[in-house]
């Protein structure tokens, strides 16, 4: 049986667990045939499920949840990442955060996000951003933004920002903050109609992270190829980095870091406030595997 699943990017924290478990032939072991589609963009993954070109897609909640505050039916299998795997990237002569006060910060476009991160990260951090610094869109080149001067700083996910420190950027210390980073997203109408496909994904997937969690090796080389990498230490920080060990083998969303994603966005998007945190997931394929005993069996029988 086919399914269709779009991602968000190759960085890997996103596809990166649905990546492994077709590599591993997990999928295949359910059944399914699993074609990957890369769509840059939320909005338009989110016109691609309603349209039903893809059953699934994995990526970050923010358009998702920007279309459910306007009405549109959608809803959340599981999380894939409950704290936020962000750091506060600056020019190497930035040494802390008060020096970021007026300067250019930047982000990949309005509205996604980066834009969401920024004003989270710096709200944490002490600073208004629509006060303290100037947000600056300059599409994915942010690196080279970076070095040549037209921004000061940025925001990068956890693998990337170790690679922007190795390339002689600063890192800026960050506490653990929680935050609804990543996810996978279906409507109901789909999940209705393909209630046993979904089922057999979630147990592919549970497999999936299992075989993440358990052969780093293996692992690793699927990262290579997902980052298309060869770079040795770029690998190891993806797998270093990804969200899955802070998730654990059981990956149910935390509540509190819902509500705090939806406490940021709610102050560009005031709809979201009509939403309620526990309403947004489908928890039942992973409630079902989890109860009974599938999960815990994975890990006893390896």
């Amino acid at each position: 049986d086919k399914l269709r699943i779009s991602y968000a990017s190759v960085t890997g924290n996103t596809a990166g667990i649905t990546y492994i478990a077709q590599r591993a032939g997990l999928f295949e072991k359910q059944g399914l045939d699993v074609e990957l589609i890369l769509i840059t963009g939320g909005p338009a993954s989110i016109s691609a499920l309603l349209n039903n070109d893809v059953d699934l897609d994995l990526r970050a909640p923010i358009a998702a949840l920007q279309a459910m505050a306007h009405g549109v039916k959608l809803t959340f299998l599981l999380s894939q990442s409950n704290t936020l795997e962000y750091d506060v990237v600056t020019r190497p002569e930035i040494k802390d955060i008060k020096q970021l006060k007026n300067k250019k910060v930047g982000i990949i476009r309005f509205g996604g996000i980066s834009e969401l991160m920024v004003r989270y990260l710096f709200q944490k951090l002490g600073l208004d951003a629509d006060k303290d610094i100037a947000i600056v869109q300059v599409g994915q080149a942010r690196f080279v933004a970076m070095e040549k001067g037209v921004i000061d700083a940025t925001v990068f996910a956890s693998a990337e920002s170790a690679f922007a420190k190795r390339s002689g950027f600063r890192v800026l210390d960050m506490p653990t903050l929680p935050f609804f980073g990543s996810t996978i997203v279906t409507t109901p109408a789909i999940v209705a109609k393909k209630s046993d496909l979904m089922n057999r994904y979630m147990r592919g997937y549970l497999e999936g992270v299992r075989f993440f969690l358990s052969e780093k090796e293996r692992s690793s080389q699927y990262f290579a190829d997902l980052l298309r990498t060869k770079d040795r230490d770029m690998i190891d920080l993806a797998y270093k980095n990804h969200p899955q060990h802070q998730m654990g083998r059981k990956p149910y969303p935390d509540m509190n870091a819902v509500k705090a994603t939806m406490d940021i966005m709610a102050s560009r998007e005031p709809q979201m406030q009509n939403l309620k945190a526990d309403e947004l997931f489908n928890l039942s394929y992973l409630k079902q595997l989890d109860q009974s005993g599938f999960i815990d069996q994975l890990y006893r029988s390896k």
